[in-house]
């Protein structure tokens, strides 16, 4: 309720970057004119795409250009100031600071906001004969009281707290460090800062529990663990290497989702010493096998590495791809120079990333700094592949929009067949669901006409230099929503030449966001000018009825190498 009175509100006056010097002078005319007329300008850090939202400590100008008063006063809210003139966005506005009054009778004031939530300044004026004020919305009239005229107005602006970082750190479920909102810790106490004994391998949670500032994202930097870095509310880290160390630092955010909120940040130390120790636990490799860029085979183990030498013969990397099923030999094997908890291994020969790869190890002396034996894993672990980037480079994602209904408000998309029925469409970019980014397309039909005709393409689909000949991964991420219980759709390349795939969604889960994939082949290359379209069909869906609803984003092609 409070963001659609502000939203009125801010239709009924005119919006500046600032006033402070363009009305710094002005006297209102002498005569027996009667008019009601203000300005309020923005601070220029303000931001324009939501200015009633603002940060604390943020102030606004408001002038009020009204004539033939009788009386006229501003109201402001206790904790908030008047500031004095002359002042600019770099000096230190609380120098600035009149008095602790919350009433002026000046035509011209500056408020610095330094009370968080919802924040009022109201303009009363009254004058012997009636007045009125046109705004967006209608015309504002005074109303009588006694033998006067009264415009009595009211702004509102929702005040945003500065951001006040609280977390905690457990190992287990035992806390071991608890920061709360008003604390400020130092470096230069760190003497008195907890420290916490982690075994080589082990791990600690990071909890986010900061409310102040109405923060909604952060960011967890520990150099020493791994994840080096982490984004969640709830973070477990690893820490591997032997020593003492200071855990890190937390940045917390307040970004624009879903909302235009005033941006701000604030970063805390974690007052936390992690000493990690010789681990009691075996010696063993710890998740995947990938594949890096330069077809180096990458994995971590649950501890650091003392650098080694000749382990080569101990791996054994078998490789399947066709009628290509045969061992390739390890030409190196060390411990990575970046972090060295990672071993990586270069082969003999070329691997491809349709190769199927698994890797053994038994029988070496690879050891760890706290004197533990890298266990066998003879049972093989499958590889990671390595695939490159999306090639596509059009509006895959959907994060452009367009203004056009009949091109689903996405910009290089159209829909054919005519978009609309009644007051929705069939096709629309929206931004309530979204598997990346912050936008993804709708399509949305009616239980009269559940798979209308009507069908959504891209002709940038190449753009902007065409895509070479040769084998591709396709995929795209779907959120079909409970209760649609259609079984297919179909996509279309329509050069070089004719690429049709079928997508089964008969078996897939709703109400989550799903990635599909297919493999397709260009026999030759792509033209720009080729379109891909998206048709959902009554023939692929037999039996089914009812109204159907999904969003379909990330569209994506990825270069498959295929083994000579």
């Amino acid at each position: 309720m409070k963001n659609k009175i502000a939203n009125i509100l801010m239709l009924s006056f005119l919006l500046l970057v600032s006033c402070n010097e363009e009305y710094l002078d002005y006297n209102a005319p002498d005569n027996d004119l009667h008019d009601t007329s203000w300005i309020i300008g923005f601070n220029p850090l303000t931001p324009k795409e939501d200015q009633l939202l603002i940060n604390i400590d943020s102030y606004i100008s408001f002038v009020d250009l009204s004539q033939g008063l009788t009386d006229h006063r501003w109201v402001i809210e206790k904790g908030n100031n008047f500031l004095r003139e002359r002042f600019t966005a770099s000096d230190s506005l609380p120098l600035f600071i009149k008095n602790n009054d919350t009433i002026s009778k000046d035509a011209k004031i500056h408020v610095f906001f330094r009370k968080p939530g919802l924040n009022k300044v109201r303009l009363f004026n009254t004058y012997t004969s009636p007045v009125s004020h046109k705004t967006s919305i209608g015309t504002l009239e005074s109303k009588k009281v006694g033998d006067l005229y009264v415009i009595d107005t009211t702004f509102t602006f929702d005040v945003f707290d500065h951001i006040k970082p609280s977390f905690r750190i457990l190992q287990g479920t035992t806390e071991k460090c608890v920061v709360t909102a008003d604390s400020i810790p130092s470096l230069s106490n760190k003497e008195d800062w907890p420290v916490v004994e982690v075994e080589a391998g082990g791990a600690l949670t990071f909890e986010d529990l900061s409310e102040i500032g109405r923060p909604n994202s952060r960011k967890w930097t520990i150099p020493n663990g791994s994840p080096t870095t982490a984004n969640g509310e709830t973070a477990t880290i690893k820490f591997f290497k032997l020593g003492t160390f200071e855990a890190g630092n937390i940045l917390v955010n307040r970004t624009n989702i879903g909302r235009t909120y005033p941006n701000a940040s604030t970063e805390k130390i974690i007052p936390l010493l992690v000493k990690v120790i010789k681990s009691s636990q075996p010696f063993t490799i710890n998740g995947q096998i990938k594949e890096t860029k330069e077809e180096i085979l990458r994995f971590q183990v649950t501890g650091e590495l003392v650098p080694f030498t000749a382990q080569e013969s101990f791996f054994t990397v078998h490789v399947k791809n066709g009628t290509f099923d045969q061992n390739i030999a390890v030409k190196n094997a060390k411990v990575s120079e970046s972090d060295a908890t990672y071993i990586e291994l270069t082969l003999n020969d070329p691997i491809y990333n349709s190769d199927e790869i698994t890797v053994s190890y038994a029988g070496g002396t690879i050891a760890s700094s706290d004197e533990r034996s890298l266990e066998d894993f003879v049972s093989p672990v499958t590889v990671t592949p390595y695939f490159g980037n999306n090639v596509l480079s059009f509006n895959s994602g959907f994060e452009d929009s367009d203004s056009a209904a009949n091109k689903a408000f996405a910009s290089t998309y159209w829909v054919g067949g005519g978009n609309s029925y009644g007051s929705g469409y069939y096709y629309e970019r929206t931004t309530d669901k979204f598997a990346s980014g912050s936008a993804s397309m709708k399509f949305e039909s009616t239980d009269a006409n559940p798979f209308p005709t009507p069908f959504i393409s891209s002709s940038a689909f190449a753009a902007p230099d065409g895509i070479a000949a040769g084998t591709y991964s396709m995929s795209l991420k779907l959120f079909i929503e409970s209760g649609s219980d259609i079984k297919a759709f179909r996509t279309i390349i329509n050069k070089p030449t004719w690429v049709q795939k079928d997508w089964d969604l008969e078996s897939l889960e709703r109400g989550k966001w799903v990635e599909l994939k297919q493999e397709v082949v260009f026999t030759g290359d792509v033209p720009t000018d080729a379109a891909f379209q998206l048709r959902i069909l009554s023939a692929l869906n037999p039996g089914v009825t009812g109204a159907q609803k999904l969003y379909i984003d990330d569209i994506s092609l990825i270069v498959i190498e295929l083994r000579p």
